[in-house]
């Protein structure tokens, strides 16, 4: 550092102001220090920065697999939120570590925090944690959840508007004439029952009871497989649907293929809505019609609501915008929403 000093002709502290980005430090002043650094190969010592700032520069994304459900890392939706929280946090200068517990019991957020090996943490979902989350204590400055927002809680949370999303994404099959619109997802999910709820509220507007039977309780992981021969057995039963909403576009994919399998037209005879607008369903044949949860503005939020939690910045619970994005397999255009 006292070399690229000598060099550029300002002193020590205005180059260590310059590499840590400083607003003190002219533009012009700050270009000319990282051009000749960059010229010579100076590269900041992370360690040492770090052990003197007492910080990591590293925020942990911690993704809970439910045990026995099946899921991995590899589900569309987790792909994309690494991606979109990695992307985020780069931008920040914050490195990603990625942890997958397991077990429900292990207080992984606790080991990460107190061993110093990330700043703070990005908790992905509620689901069979809510009880943990709701007595995190002195953590709470250091965690932002990503889940639906039921009612207040004791920790930040950023999600999409779930109920919302439900509403729409129903709400659009009835405007398409569609009365029997099958769910499926399992409602024991936070998440999930908030999307239940948009699709019964949509029925109801419409002066439209909920039929119970229109209903597939199926969650994610390796239970998605069951959706085949779930809905194959409600359709040999005499059972008839118009149109699915479906959880997640994962779940919506293998009702399509379902439907298939059943000499069932999409969207000739059943129009088809899914939910996270994840790559895959852009591909799918025909493309699926879905509710996209901004998993992008997602990740920017997650980061920059953390960031200036550890920074000791007031922060507020917040939504990402739900759209719906209409493709094939509903069979109709957007509506005047």
């Amino acid at each position: 550092m006292a070399e690229l000093a000598r060099l550029t002709g300002v002193n020590v502290s205005t180059v260590s102001r310059a590499l840590n980005d400083s607003p003190l430090v002219k533009s012009e002043t700050k270009a000319e220090i990282l051009r000749v650094a960059s010229e010579i190969g100076y590269s900041v010592n992370v360690a040492a920065r770090n052990l003197r700032r007492q910080s990591s520069s590293t925020i942990a994304l911690v993704i809970p697999l439910k045990p026995g459900s099946g899921e991995t890392i590899s589900d569309p939706f987790f792909l994309e939120m690494v991606g979109a929280v990695s992307m985020a946090a780069s931008k920040r200068g914050y490195d990603l570590l990625l942890s997958t517990p397991e077990d429900e019991s292990a207080i992984a957020e606790r080991r990460l925090l107190q061993t110093g090996r990330a700043d703070g943490l990005i908790i992905i979902g509620q689901a069979g944690r809510e009880n943990r989350l709701q007595s995190i204590g002195e953590m709470e400055s250091r965690i932002v959840v990503w889940g639906g927002l039921q009612h207040d809680t004791p920790y930040t949370l950023i999600g999409s508007d779930n109920r919302r999303g439900g509403n729409l994404a129903t709400r659009h099959l009835l405007e398409l004439g569609r009365k029997r619109i099958l769910f499926i997802g399992d409602t024991n999910l936070p998440e999930i029952a908030l999307r239940f709820d948009g699709y019964r509220a949509a029925h109801e507007a419409a002066g439209m009871g909920v039929d119970p039977a229109l209903s597939l309780r199926i969650g994610f992981g390796h239970q998605v497989k069951e959706v085949v021969p779930q809905l194959g057995r409600m359709l040999a039963n005499g059972q008839t649907i118009d149109g699915i909403f479906a959880a997640s576009d994962a779940l919506a994919i293998m009702a399509m293929e379902a439907l298939r399998q059943n000499g069932l037209s999409v969207p000739g005879t059943v129009s088809v809505v899914g939910y996270d607008n994840i790559t895959q369903a852009a591909l799918a044949q025909p493309a699926l019609t879905t509710i996209s949860q901004n998993i992008s503005i997602g990740g920017e939020l997650l980061v920059s609501v953390l960031i200036d939690k550890l920074e000791g910045e007031a922060v507020t619970s917040t939504l990402t915008p739900t759209e719906l994005i209409i493709r094939e397999s509903c069979g109709g255009q957007a509506p005047g929403i």
